[in-house]
């Protein structure tokens, strides 16, 4: 995988963070002297060797446990098995045109339900100067190359083949062949989605999960499964703008080819994005006229409510297992905050705190290093609007509560809504 990775500055929690695109690559069989040999091609040299490389790139990692992975990496891995493989045909036979064909076959074993059987399930090695791959998507590995080729985030092999250590036994990812059962309509078939498809990858199961567990490195899949869902439905928008009847946008149109032709300037294949689209520009334009119109028909919001995620949460620490801190588990955190973000809104609108709430608008944001936080209008109706300053001090404080009359508040208040220590 390779991406530009910005971590926000500061001394706080890791952030995987990325700018720009992301893309991933496949090396072939053997290193040049341009490349360092990483990754799959390491699988061919010997343990101690392999071993000495990886400690040169993670000095900090521990010699037992890289040893250790790679010991299993090389029993259970189908990857690993079938470079080795190729090596070893080479070396017998130098002058032999060999090359690795990952397969991409609805009919083969893709070990969803059951552990590996066969290893020739997951590659194919073609010997011969005529032997093509069996379809243009395969991933195709050849011994010598001028560097590195992209591989498509639609293959089933990007997952296992970029994070190894999260599924060792080669365990495939989303393709579009993927279906699942509906036992309520008939056993109607309909296609997994890559969104449904990680929303049960990152489901919290009983006892231990692998892929939850790695620290880091799951922020890392995290973020690259967004990258790779959001960019399907790009790619799906990009090529159906028929079907979103753009050619009817003649405003638009004509504002763009317009300056165009104006400076003898080409205008490219135009591609719109649908309101239906989150964080598009015709999303944000239909959001903020939405929210002018509940202004324009209920008036002036009446308040501004602040919501913000806390990661010392008893719900986010109790769901901790072992080792694991909040930072490294955005799952957990999104979802308290969910919760957590669903009852103060049943406070104020159903349970009527401040009132009897007459409109209501929120948006959720995501801080630098990650947490989110709400921010929330309120339009009251005219019998609990704030008309005087005791109607304020009723709602607002800007003071410390008594720590003899309500410990526990003073004790929310001054840990969770004021910075520094606090000298009494």
């Amino acid at each position: 995988m390779g991406a530009e990775v910005k971590s926000p500055p500061g001394n706080g929690p890791y952030c995987f963070r990325i700018h720009g695109q992301i893309y991933h690559g496949i090396a072939p069989l053997y290193s040049n002297e341009r490349f360092k040999p990483g990754y799959g091609q390491l699988h061919i040299f010997d343990a101690s060797e392999a071993n000495s490389r990886r400690l040169e790139n993670n000095p900090s990692c521990l010699s037992s446990v890289m040893e250790k992975l790679d010991a299993l990496l090389r029993t259970i891995n189908p990857y690993a098995e079938s470079y080795l493989q190729m090596h070893q045909l080479i070396q017998s036979n130098p002058t032999v045109n060999v090359k690795i064909i990952f397969m991409e076959h609805p009919d083969l074993d893709m070990r969803r339900y059951n552990a590996p059987t066969s290893r020739t399930e997951v590659a194919a090695i073609f010997v011969g100067d005529y032997g093509e791959p069996p379809a243009n998507r395969d991933i195709c590995i050849y011994p010598i190359g001028e560097g590195c080729k992209n591989i498509s985030p639609l293959n089933q092999c990007n997952d296992p083949m970029v994070y190894p250590l999260l599924f060792p036994r080669g365990e495939q990812g989303w393709s579009n062949e993927m279906e699942h059962v509906e036992e309520r309509r008939s056993a109607k078939r309909n296609r997994v989605t890559q969104l449904q498809f990680y929303a049960y990858r990152l489901s919290v199961r009983s006892g231990l999960s692998l892929l939850n567990s790695t620290g880091k490195l799951f922020k890392q899949y995290v973020v690259d499964a967004y990258a790779k869902t959001e960019g399907s439905r790009l790619n799906y928008i990009r090529l159906n703008q028929k079907d979103l009847r753009v050619k009817f946008y003649r405003g638009l149109l004509d504002a763009l080819t317009t300056p165009a032709s104006n400076n003898n300037l080409r205008v490219g294949k135009l591609v719109l994005l649908p309101s239906s689209f989150q964080g598009s520009p015709r999303s944000m334009q239909q959001n903020y006229q939405d929210a002018i119109t509940m202004v324009r028909k209920f008036g002036r919001p009446d308040l501004f409510v602040t919501f913000t995620c806390n990661p010392s949460w008893p719900e986010i620490l109790n769901a901790m297992q072992g080792r694991e801190r909040p930072e490294n588990r955005p799952d957990i955190v999104v979802r308290v905050f969910k919760m957590k973000l669903s009852e103060l809104l049943d406070d104020l609108i159903k349970r009527k705190v401040f009132g009897c709430v007459t409109s209501y608008i929120y948006i959720i944001e995501f801080q630098k290093r990650g947490l989110p936080h709400c921010h929330i209008l309120l339009t009251l109706n005219s019998s609990s609007k704030i008309r005087t300053k005791d109607d304020i001090d009723k709602f607002v404080s800007a003071e410390l509560p008594n720590i003899n009359v309500n410990r526990r508040l003073f004790e929310i208040v001054t840990k969770c809504m004021v910075h520094g220590p606090v000298v009494l």
